[in-house]
Formats: structure tokens, sequence, C-alpha cells
């Protein structure tokens, strides 16, 4: 069988060897690449980086840190003992602007980010990995929506796999007053989505909303499936909370300012329960669909 294949390459002309060797590479690149966006983070960045560590998956995680000054620098030379973390320090113009930045520096075929105190659990990237190796016609997933407090303790998760319509996200309906926001740090995506949508220049036009629209944009491409694991944690903190902080992010992300509760709609709970529970068939589960 092998003496078979290097016949056949060796018949190929020097043009068709190069793509067909260039796609077969490709195709098994699935080294997960992880951005943490970081300024003065010393409070939370370990948590973070330990989080994402794991010995069953390829990944790298690359640390894009604003020029730090609390000895968030120093906590992560401290970490980097694995290989996996690369650290990049460098003025940028923003969160959305340190993002770009770091995946500009990525190697892997799947691409994610994930804040500075927010947390992946022991499963995350593993499974992340074994979704997007099963599955070459999925693009984007998430899990289901988990929160914890700065002390760690979870204290919300969605008591079911949540159920996105593409229509939906694209027409930007997944905000607060309607359908509710999509938590950012369980999405996971190909580089070539990232691509697609000119990902690196849209969310640097924007402050607080970048992931938003950013959404918004890989709904026009592709649909966005769940998994049946909660995959992040997003730390809820002071600041998270605060109503000026949450009606400029309204504001970016088109809305009126006013609502600045962070929960859908009465109609868009409602709704959100529907699909939910009508379109389970449609979520991802291990051991069926990958």
């Amino acid at each position: 069988m092998v003496g078979v294949v290097l016949l056949k390459l060796l018949e190929m002309c020097p043009i068709r060897l190069a793509w067909f060797l260039k796609t077969t590479i490709a195709s098994y690149n699935n080294m997960i690449s992880v951005v943490t966006p970081v300024l003065n983070g010393a409070q939370t960045i370990e948590r973070t980086i330990l989080s994402v560590q794991t010995e069953f998956c390829e990944y790298e995680h690359i640390i894009q840190d604003g020029l730090s000054s609390d000895g968030t620098l120093d906590i992560v030379a401290r970490l980097i003992g694995s290989g996996r973390i690369r650290v990049f320090s460098e003025a940028d113009n923003g969160i959305y602007d340190a993002v770009s930045r770091g995946m500009a520096k990525a190697k892997g075929d799947i691409l994610c980010w994930l804040g500075s105190d927010d947390i992946y659990l022991p499963w995350t990237l593993s499974t992340v990995e074994a979704i997007f190796k099963a599955r070459p016609d999925i693009q984007w997933i998430t899990g289901i929506p988990a929160w914890r407090l700065d002390g760690g303790r979870l204290v919300r998760v969605s008591p079911l796999a949540p159920v996105f319509l593409r229509g939906a996200i694209a027409a930007g309906w997944q905000r607060t007053g309607r359908l509710g926001f999509l938590q950012q740090e369980s999405m996971f995506w190909r580089r070539s989505l990232w691509e697609a949508v000119g990902a690196t220049e849209l969310i640097r036009r924007y402050r607080l909303a970048g992931d938003y629209h950013l959404w918004r944009a890989f709904a026009r491409e592709t649909r966005l499936h769940t998994v049946a694991t909660v995959l992040a944690a997003m730390t809820l903190s002071e600041e998270q909370a605060s109503n000026r902080l949450a009606r400029d992010y309204l504001l970016e992300a088109g809305g009126d300012g006013r609502d600045t509760s962070r929960e859908p709609a009465a109609w868009g709970r409602f709704l959100n329960r529907f699909l939910a529970v009508g379109l389970q068939a449609r979520v991802l589960r291990p051991g069926r669909d990958f």
C-alpha cells in the first residue's frame, strides 16, 4: 500500500505534488491557538494560564500583554516551563487590537481567545480538538454558558444546551433586550472562518463590542454548533457588572443603551428555552457526533 502511494506521488507533476503536500499537511494541523489579551492582570492571570494547560492535545497559548506594570509578566515567566506559552509585550489600542495582534502570531488551525480572568475546564481543549478532527464540516462551536465569581465558585450554568439560529445571530438579535449575548469565552472556530470575514481588521474597529460584531460576521458564513458540555466560565467582576460598562457595550452593539441588565427580553427567554428543548437533536454529543 505504501509503495502504491509513493508511485502516485512520483507520477505527479511538481505543481500538483506541491498542492497535494500543502493541503494534506494543512488538514492535519489541528493545533489550537489560545490568545489571552492582558493588561495588569497579576491577580488572575496564573489561574487562567493553569486552566488552559493540558497534556491531551496540541495547543499553544499566546499571552498578548499591553505593557503591564503590576508583575503580570513575572508571573507568566514563571509558568512558561512547558514551552507552549509564547509571550509578547507591546503597546496596543485596546482589547480587540491586542486580540488581533495575538491572532496574527497564531500557528494553529483552531482559534479562540480567553480573557485574563476567565477559565477553561480540564476537558475543554481535548473536546474541541476531537470535534474539529471528527467533523471537517464544522467551522464554529460553543459550549453551555457558565459564570463564576472572582473566588472561583461557579454561580450559574445554563440548565440546557442552547441552540442558536444562524439568521438571528447574523441579524444582531443575540444581545440584551432581545435573545441575550453569546458567551465569547466558549467560542472556538477554524482559522479559515476568521480569515474569510476579515476578522483581524473587523474587531479592531470596536472598543467593547468587537465580539458581538464578529459573531454576526461568522453567522453570515456558517452555523454555530453547540457542544453538550461547559467549555469555559466567564468571571463576574464588579467592573463587568457596572451599568456604565454595560451601557457602553450596548451602544456599540447597536442598542440604545437603556437596558443594562445583560439579560434577554422575556420573549427572548421563552424563545431560547423553546429552541433548546425543541432542537436538542442539533447539539453535538460525545460518542454520537464526535
